[in-house]
C-alpha cells in the first residue's frame, strides 16, 4: 500500500512539474530568416572559434563544440579563446570552412550558431539541430554581438560591453577634436603582397571614433589580394597590422617590411606603424573594447605627426 501511495504522489508531482526549460523554444528572427530555438540552450556548436566560440565564451556560454585549427600532428588551436578561457570542456568540430558534420551529430546539440558566409552549411546541419546564422560581413561586430547575446539569453552582458566601450569613444572624442584628419589604414601584409582587413573591430572602432581614411582605402575593395607595388597607395598617419603567431606570419612577411615601399611610408618612418598580436583581439565585444583602448593610447594620449599638417 505505501508503495503504491509513493508511486502515486510521484506521478502527481511529475504532472504538477512544467517542463523543463532547455526543452522550451521561441522564435529567433534576424535577416536570415526566422527559427524555432530553445529558450535555454543545453549545448550550443559554434561554426567559428575567432568570432563566435569567443563571443560565447565572453558571455558566460561555453560552448560543447567548437570549429578551430589544427595543423598535422598538431594540438587544436581555438584562436582568441584558450589563452583566455578553460576550453577542456569544447569538442573540436573541424575548420570553419569545412565542419565536421558526425562530429557535430554526435555532440547532440540543441543549437547551432554559424556566420553569413556559412550558410551553405545551414541545410546540411539543419537535421542536427537549429541553425542561427549571424551578419558577420553585413554589419559589425556589435550588430552581431547583441543577436548573439538575445540568442542565448545574455542581453544583460552585451549590455555592459556595449556600455564599456562607448565610454571609450566618448573618451576619445574628448581628447581628439578633429578625428577626420587622421587617417588610418588597417590591413594584414602576406608574403606575397596585402589585403585591407581590420582585426579585432578595429574598423569598427576607427569608424566609431570618426578617424579619416585615405582616398584609395575609401575606394578599394575588402578582402581582396593587392601586390607591395600597391602599398603606396594607402599611405596613412597611421598604419595598423596584426601578426599570428600560430602561423608564424611575423618572420614570413619579414621581406615585405623590409622592402623600400614599406619603408618609405610616413606611419613606418614616423614610428606610427601599430603592429598587434590578432589573437588578444578577436571579433567580440572584448576584442572590440581591446582595440578601442589601444587606439586610444596610440592616438589620444600621445603626440604624433599628420601628413598634412600645416
Amino acid at each position: 500500500m505505501l508503495r503504491q501511495l509513493t508511486g502515486l504522489l510521484c506521478l502527481l508531482l511529475i504532472c504538477l512539474i512544467p517542463p523543463a526549460t532547455a526543452a522550451e523554444t521561441r522564435t529567433f528572427e534576424n535577416q536570415f530568416g526566422r527559427v524555432q530555438v530553445p529558450v535555454a540552450p543545453r549545448c550550443v556548436v559554434s561554426l567559428h572559434d575567432f568570432s563566435l566560440t569567443a563571443q560565447l565564451l565572453e558571455l558566460g556560454i561555453t560552448p560543447c563544440g567548437s570549429t578551430g585549427r589544427k595543423k598535422l600532428f598538431s594540438d587544436v588551436t581555438l584562436r582568441g579563446v584558450q589563452e583566455r578561457f578553460d576550453v577542456s570542456a569544447i569538442r573540436y568540430v573541424g575548420s570553419h570552412q569545412a565542419p565536421d558534420i558526425e562530429a557535430i551529430a554526435a555532440l547532440k546539440p540543441d543549437l547551432i550558431v554559424g556566420l553569413s558566409y556559412q550558410a551553405d552549411l545551414k541545410e546540411k546541419l539543419a537535421g542536427i539541430a537549429p541553425v542561427v546564422l549571424l551578419p558577420v560581413r553585413e554589419g559589425d561586430i556589435k550588430t552581431y554581438a547583441s543577436q548573439l547575446a538575445d540568442l542565448v539569453g545574455k542581453q544583460s552582458r552585451y549590455q555592459e560591453l556595449l556600455k564599456e566601450y562607448q565610454w571609450v569613444v566618448s573618451e576619445f572624442k574628448k581628447r581628439v577634436k578633429q578625428p577626420e584628419r587622421i587617417t588610418v589604414t588597417t590591413l594584414e601584409v602576406y608574403p606575397d603582397g596585402f589585403q585591407l582587413i581590420g582585426r579585432g573591430g578595429m574598423d569598427d572602432v576607427i569608424a566609431d571614433f570618426g578617424l579619416g581614411r585615405v582616398a584609395a582605402y575609401r575606394e578599394a575593395r575588402r578582402n581582396v589580394p593587392y601586390s607591395l607595388e600597391r602599398i603606396g597607395d594607402f599611405n596613412s598617419d597611421f598604419i595598423i597590422d596584426t601578426y599570428e603567431e600560430m602561423l608564424g606570419s611575423e618572420a614570413s612577411t619579414a621581406a615585405f617590411r623590409r622592402s623600400a615601399q614599406w619603408q618609405n611610408l610616413f606611419a613606418v618612418k614616423n614610428r606610427q606603424f601599430l603592429y598587434f598580436n590578432r589573437s588578444r583581439f578577436p571579433d567580440t565585444m572584448q576584442g572590440l573594447i581591446g582595440s578601442a583602448y589601444l587606439l586610444m593610447s596610440h592616438i589620444a594620449e600621445r603626440d604624433y605627426l599628420l601628413q598634412d599638417a600645416p
